[in-house]
């Protein structure tokens, strides 16, 4: 069989054109080199130089030959490169899908902070429903899901982020925007925009103002946050939504404690069978971080306001 050192051997002394110079370059003696080059030529059937005192002379099949280790060492330059890039993160592609609801916002933070930490690094957004993401990343489409809606698949690791309650979201200038927080009878026959009933959250969202006997007017329904944050921007009416989704509305809108609320946690989804790649640690460490960077939810209600909404339970 072939090696490695017969290559090189081989190798060298075509390129320099002498057994000596070969040696030289390889730290090796003379001899040895003689020695691997005759037996290159025994593994491989092929007389390869002409001898003669002093200098050994190649032959047409030892030129054939030296094309082809030329084609095999410069694909492992390209191995080399390529290992570089990934190193680097570069002219690799990592593939994010988030819930539309975290795209307007938390998303585009923590994409800057990837990108800032490496300016090589490349990174393709895909908004999707949870659903459709869980399968993308079951599937390989995608290396890295966002989501704060409950999964329960054995294909998907859970890293959690971020959990807070909702809060209660209303256009700037309205008139609850002066309490220090809100509970269910604040909002009797408020206008209210909700979730469509195919919502995870809207049966909860709904128990918590029948329980308390709170007849809201719902004036509209969205199926994706963003949709409910442009609605309340506008006037259109309050919301119970997780500040996480406020994203480029925070500015528009006024957010204040609500109790009893509901929370969710917002999740990092992995495919539990594929390895991860440098990319994707990376990215996992970033989100950790920039997770823990946000601080606390609002501040809880003051004791008035808990116990106006404990009374209501």
């Amino acid at each position: 069989m072939l090696n490695v050192r017969q290559i090189e051997a081989f190798k060298a002394v075509i390129e320099t054109g002498t057994v000596s110079r070969a040696a030289s370059r390889l730290c090796v003696s003379q001899p040895a080199i003689s020695k691997m080059l005759q037996n290159l030529e025994y593994d491989t059937g092929l007389a390869l130089f002409e001898r003669s005192p002093g200098r050994v002379r190649p032959t047409g099949d030892a030129l054939l030959l030296f094309e082809e280790i030329n084609r095999l060492y410069r694909g492992l330059d390209r191995i080399e490169i390529a290992a570089s890039d990934i190193r680097n993160m570069k002219g690799t592609m990592l593939s994010v899908g988030v819930m539309p609801a975290l795209s307007t916002g938390f998303i585009q933070d923590l994409v800057m902070e990837y990108q800032s930490s490496n300016s090589a690094a490349r990174l393709a957004l895909h908004a999707r429903s949870t659903v459709k993401i869980v399968d993308m990343l079951i599937s390989g489409s995608l290396d890295i899901g966002v989501s704060s809606h409950p999964i329960d698949d054995p294909e998907i690791e859970h890293i959690a982020l971020d959990s807070r309650p909702y809060v209660c979201v209303m256009p700037r200038g309205h008139r609850l925007a002066e309490r220090p927080a809100l509970c269910p009878a604040d909002l009797e026959g408020e206008r209210f925009i909700n979730f469509t009933p195919t919502s995870d959250l809207r049966a909860q969202v709904d128990e918590l103002f029948t329980r308390a006997g709170v007849q809201r007017d719902i004036i509209t329904e969205a199926s994706m946050a963003p949709s409910i944050c442009a609605m309340v921007a506008r006037g259109l009416g309050v919301a119970l939504l997780n500040p996480l989704y406020l994203g480029a509305f925070s500015e528009l809108v006024v957010c204040r404690p609500f109790a009893p609320t509901v929370s969710s946690e917002v999740r990092l989804l992995l495919p539990r069978h594929r390895p991860r790649t440098s990319q994707v640690k990376r990215f996992v460490e970033l989100a950790l971080a920039h997770a823990e960077s946000l601080g606390p939810a609002l501040a809880p209600p003051p004791a008035s306001a808990t116990k106006t909404a404990a009374e209501l339970r």
